[in-house]
């Protein structure tokens, strides 16, 4: 059978020294990040927040673990261009994809174990923003926000939004 790895889009991680390709994201996928993105830059902006948003980036959970979270939050003084280190972490998200269990449970508990206390997952379907903050060593869920409502995220970025209008 022939693979071709050339393929544009797709996404490398590596997972405990192993390389992990997933599928190119769809379009709505990527509307979705860019359009969250741009909306916590432009809070970021506003509250004059010593943070940078930026997706995907390499986010270097240990030596053999990098991670391409869709969207992070991390303090503008960081120590590399190439990667993004747990100390310089402040929002993980992740947009949901063909394999939600990935982002829900895989990237969950590997994000906790480097002590990012804020964790957002964005459904693509639904456009519903679970909110997690770490409590001990596990995300525990503090806010579900729905389509059609508009509310301000807990946490560092106090982002007010209508997740309807992500897609």
């Amino acid at each position: 059978m022939h693979h071709d790895f050339g393929d544009l889009g797709r996404r490398f991680e590596l997972e405990d020294g192993c390389i992990v390709m997933t599928p190119a994201p769809s379009i709505r996928h990527q509307r979705i990040a860019r359009r969250l993105i741009n909306a916590i830059e432009a809070c970021l902006q506003a509250d004059g927040l010593d943070l940078d948003v930026e997706g995907p980036v390499n986010y270097r959970l240990n030596s053999d673990t990098v991670f391409a979270p869709d969207i992070a939050v991390f303090r503008r003084d960081t120590d590399s261009d190439l990667y993004v280190e747990p100390h310089e972490i402040e929002v993980l998200a992740e947009v949901t994809s063909t394999n939600s269990n990935r982002d829900r449970l895989t990237k969950m508990s590997r994000y906790a174990r480097t002590k990012c206390e804020w964790y957002w997952i964005v459904d693509q379907n639904t456009l519903v923003i679970d909110v997690y903050q770490l409590d001990g060593d596990l995300y525990r869920q503090v806010a579900a926000i729905a389509p059609g409502t508009t509310a301000t995220l807990p946490g560092p970025v106090p982002l007010t939004i209508d997740p309807g209008t992500l897609a």
